[in-house]
């Protein structure tokens, strides 16, 4: 009944707008995210594991108004390998924003054992080790969070497909919590009436001080309803 409930709370939630790894080319492990003074130039990817293993989010850094998308996805030589579409030709904003991509994990990668990752998109590269899924399954509507970077989470929720939930407020309200506020949406927006899985970019401030198995509430401290950031 706890996680029907929550679930609900959830849909509800995302309805009304309240609605991991980091590489750069040719280096292995975690990185700096993008903006710190030692982080390295080159392009940077993150990843982590969502919805219990069942799919895989990819962050990528770069222009917020030219994403790129997934192209083929194979497994190769045990190396799970994503090539990147580059986003239609036309005028960039010139900003540097973390852009999230999901896909489903394949045949032939198994969570538990990790992932080595290459990433590509046009010339550049890189590659990520994703550590081993040590949580349990998640139950359906259920969201689940995933490190993709030092102070980057990107949160996997469900809502209605064309009204994406925007973060307007995020705070660490000990190390072991950080507590995701949602922009109400405008009286008049129009959403659809179904219910798809949303992937969130939640930026921590750079000083924030958050231990890698803290947990995740929305809006309020809520220990039954806290996602933990895998």
């Amino acid at each position: 009944m706890r996680t029907r409930l929550f679930a609900a709370l959830a849909g509800s939630i995302l309805a009304a707008g309240l609605l991991t790894a980091c590489a750069t080319p040719a280096v292995s492990g975690a990185s700096p995210d993008p903006g710190v003074a030692d982080a390295a130039p080159a392009w940077q990817v993150g990843a982590g594991w969502l919805d219990g293993g069942k799919t895989i989010a990819l962050v990528t850094w770069g222009s917020s108004s030219c994403d790129p998308t997934v192209g083929k996805v194979a497994v190769t030589d045990g190396m799970l390998v994503v090539s990147l579409r580059e986003p239609e030709p036309g005028p960039c904003t010139d900003d540097l924003v973390a852009r999230p991509l999901e896909i489903g994990t394949p045949r032939g990668v198994e969570p538990v054992d990790g992932a080595r990752v290459r990433v590509s998109l046009g010339d550049a590269t890189a590659e990520v080790d994703l550590d081993a899924y040590a949580g349990g399954p998640i139950e359906e509507f259920r969201p689940s969070a995933a490190w993709v970077g030092d102070r980057t989470i990107a949160l996997r929720t469900w809502g209605s497909s064309t009204c994406p939930p925007v973060v307007e407020d995020t705070r660490s309200e000990s190390p072991a919590s950080v507590v995701v506020r949602f922009a109400v949406p405008d009286a008049d927006q129009m959403c659809t009436a179904d219910m798809a899985p949303q992937l969130t970019i939640v930026q921590l401030d750079p000083g924030a001080d958050v231990n890698r198995d803290a947990t995740l509430s929305f809006g309020v401290l809520d220990a039954e309803g806290a996602v933990p950031i895998r």
